[in-house]
């Protein structure tokens, strides 16, 4: 099997103790099954403070949401007792994220998780590739695959080189036009121009509805609210966070735009893409008028923030997959005014 991932994610190393928002804090932690079987069969004390602390199937957090295994150094009693290796699936992965199409499988890092921000906002996106052994995926569209690889390719490849205002602006036509022929069966790639005039943004819309999903940290939502009132005086983005602002948006396309693989759709995680890295470019430049400083370190805080809230909820996602059709302030011309 082809494993695909950008090429920063062999720098990534999670940084334990030195992490100001650990994720062994405030997740539910599952325990797969072969992971399970091993926990149950280690000897001796340790073993039986791992099954004292294992409840259908997770670790029992305890009343700080501190997984049990997190020690007061801000290290794993697991790793220190046995070894790296002998972590669940899902705390050895994360943040990386996993998707397969047939013998491809796709991969990267996540947001949430402030030393990948790091990478994302440090790094180009350069795709590595390499072979490794795992099972395929049969259940998808070839055909459809194709087409949203070449489309995906040919939006990243704008991100990086052009203008950012107008390649999001192409982008959103486009991805619309390419919906259009999806969902008629005509499988070909449209032109990348522009079809539509940017209209005003509804700022104080949009913050409403980012306010109306279910906030992960009670912080979240007064964060919000406070932001607000400096971001209704922001007219654009400043220049200088381009870059910053571009490897955001390619960051978001590539992890959501195959996606549409399996369900066909592609504009909603489109918007994504462009309302994401516009609002976390908002809170960057919040900050700096707040603040009269924003550099790179609270930068990736934020961003990291914004998709904590955002990306690790799946009720989160599906909410703003239906505002995107559904809210006035989420049109394609209004999503384009937000990049003028």
């Amino acid at each position: 099997m082809l494993l695909r991932m950008p090429g920063y994610c062999e720098k990534f190393r999670c940084i334990a103790d030195r992490c100001k928002d650990s994720c062994c804090i405030g997740w539910e932690i599952d325990i797969d099954s072969d992971t399970a079987s091993y926990y149950d069969n280690i000897g001796g004390k340790f073993g039986e403070r791992l099954r004292s602390n294992i409840s259908d199937g997770c670790f029992v957090l305890d009343q700080e949401e501190r997984c049990p295994f997190l020690n007061k150094n801000g290290l794993c009693d697991i790793i220190i007792e046995l070894g790296e290796d002998k972590l669940c699936q899902i705390c050895s992965d994360h943040p990386r994220y996993f998707e397969w199409f047939g013998d491809v499988k796709e991969g990267g890092i996540g947001l949430c998780c402030e030393e990948a921000a790091r990478l994302i906002l440090s790094e180009e996106h350069i795709i590595s590739e390499c072979e490794v052994s795992d099972e395929g995926c049969d259940d998808y569209d070839v055909e459809l695959y194709d087409l949203l690889r070449n489309a995906r390719d040919m939006i990243i490849s704008h991100l990086q080189d052009d203008s950012l205002p107008e390649t999001v602006s192409v982008m959103v036509d486009f991805t619309e036009e390419l919906q259009y022929n999806i969902d008629n069966g005509i499988f070909m790639i449209p032109d990348w121009t522009q079809t539509a005039s940017p209209e005003t943004p509804d700022i104080e819309s949009i913050f409403s509805c980012f306010s109306e999903l279910e906030p992960i940290r009670p912080e979240w939502l007064p964060y919000l609210s406070e932001r607000l009132t400096y971001a209704k005086n922001i007219n654009k983005l400043p220049k200088t966070d381009e870059v910053y602002l571009r490897r955001l948006a390619v960051y978001f396309v590539y992890r959501y735009f195959m996606k549409g693989t399996f369900d066909g759709e592609i504009v909603s995680r489109i918007k994504l893409s462009a309302v994401s890295t516009w609002m976390i470019g908002c809170l960057w430049e919040c900050e700096r008028l707040i603040k009269e400083n924003c550099d790179f370190e609270q930068m990736c805080l934020i961003a990291k923030n914004y998709s904590k809230e955002v990306e690790y909820s799946e009720e989160n996602l599906n909410v703003l997959a239906d505002m995107f059709y559904d809210r006035a302030c989420f049109t394609t011309q209004r999503i384009k005014g937000l990049f003028r």
